[in-house]
């Protein structure tokens, strides 16, 4: 039996171990397919490194969907955010 390819692409990339565990929690609820790259590096390097969180190809745009208008401590990346006016 050949194994499948499953292809993965980056959503969200973060530092902080908490924003992690809360991204997580919002994934799994929504049952995306999905893991976590450098999760278990990061700590080990005082997380210089970031955690990239990595979702199936066919379920990022419903990834980036449920993780569009979440308030994290500190993320950053592969996602589009509004620019902020600051006109005022």
């Amino acid at each position: 039996m050949e194994k499948e390819f499953i292809e993965y692409v980056p959503v969200i990339e973060t530092h902080n171990a908490g924003d992690r565990v809360f991204i997580k929690s919002l994934l799994d609820a929504e049952g995306i397919v999905y893991f976590i790259q450098g999760e278990y590096v990061a700590p080990y390097l005082f997380n210089a490194l970031p955690m990239r969180v990595m979702v199936k190809k066919d379920q990022a745009d419903q990834a980036r969907e449920i993780l569009k208008d979440i308030k994290l401590s500190y993320s950053y990346g592969f996602r589009e955010s509004p620019v902020e006016d600051n006109d005022g």
